[in-house]
């Protein structure tokens, strides 16, 4: 039975993925001849076979985004190979994604699982997540302006300082704010590999301002969240049964934990998107290294970088759909717990 259900998952996102990699070929059979074989000087008929049929030219565009064949991208961000681009941004870009999101999840967990079971009576509650993009763009900023600009505490764009880069051989600059590190191209690894502190802060302090104006917002969000769901669970449970107890104390904490576990991780799902997009967002404010950011610029230069930029949108739809799944195969007996 479990195997069949996974099946079934792996399944629904392939089809997901072709689904995307179809609206993907749409988008790019609008874009002009002439840009495209910008991109792809001399040989954009061969590779993407353009002189074929549409079905056939859907099939030569798939096989493009998987071996990472898109051409050059000429933009103020980047000069050279797409794959070359997004390679050197996607490991910062996953990194940043996994300490933003794991961090907020785990201080939203905390704050709403302890507040909403203390929660004797539940109102409807209707949330909305994409108000959420309009909260990153208000928190970026705002700290920018504040963090950045009055008090400058902290820098204002970037991921690294210029000193960083003139004083260690490990890395080098490929073009605006664009840099590679060795040995794992993950700078605060780099930075501990090679013993430097100086850049391992400096890291940090231009992290800060991007990391907070993620996670202010995305806490709120499920804070209220679980909160809400960890009320729900607890007046349905306990307060049926006349049990007035304080739900902090014996184990109560952890059946509650268990009875929102499915609908939180569903929850998550939707919430990525959004936290993806504002990712995004937040990127381009404080010109953040990672895909987000190359993905915008190679729209706004879209005449000598509009591959970069489709590529950009497949790289972080495949990280939508690889996040997606995963919750999907931890969730998959969840139905069956609650």
């Amino acid at each position: 039975m479990q195997w069949r259900k996974i099946i079934g998952i792996l399944v629904k996102y392939f089809l997901i993925f072709i689904g995307v990699t179809i609206f993907l070929f749409t988008a790019f059979k609008f874009v002009p001849i002439n840009i495209v074989k910008n991109d792809f000087p001399g040989s954009s008929i061969d590779v993407l076979g353009l002189h074929k049929n549409i079905v056939f030219q859907y099939f030569y565009f798939l096989h493009s985004l998987i071996w990472g064949t898109m051409g050059n991208t000429d933009t103020t961000l980047y000069t050279g190979a797409v794959s070359r681009a997004v390679f050197i941004t996607v490991p910062e870009t996953v990194l940043f994604l996994i300490i933003t999101l794991a961090i907020s999840y785990t201080a939203s967990y905390f704050i709403g699982l302890r507040s909403g079971t203390a929660f004797k009576i539940t109102k409807t509650l209707n949330m909305n997540i994409f108000p959420l993009m309009f909260l990153y763009f208000v928190s970026g900023l705002l700290l920018l302006t504040v963090f950045a600009g009055i008090l400058g505490w902290l820098p204002s764009q970037g991921i690294l300082s210029a000193g960083s880069v003139a004083a260690n051989n490990w890395i080098s600059s490929t073009g605006n704010s664009i840099y590679i590190t060795r040995p794992t191209n993950i700078i605060l690894i780099d930075s501990i590999v090679h013993g430097s502190t100086y850049v391992f802060f400096d890291y940090l302090r231009h992290m800060a301002l991007p990391f907070f104006s993620l996670f202010i917002p995305t806490t709120i969000y499920l804070s209220v969240f679980i909160s809400h769901e960890a009320s729900i669970e607890y007046n349905k449970k306990y307060m049926k049964a006349g049990i007035t107890r304080d739900a902090f104390a014996d184990n109560y904490v952890r059946y509650i934990k268990r009875g929102i576990k499915s609908r939180i991780l569903s929850d998550m799902k939707w919430m990525f998107v959004v936290f993806m997009g504002g990712m995004v967002l937040i990127s381009y404010i404080f010109s953040y290294m990672n895909t987000g950011e190359l993905a915008i610029y190679s729209f706004l230069d879209y005449e000598y970088g509009i591959m970069g930029g489709i590529y950009s949108v497949f790289i972080l739809s495949l990280m939508i759909i690889i996040f997606d799944l995963l919750i999907d195969l931890i969730n998959r007996g969840g139905k069956n717990e609650i």
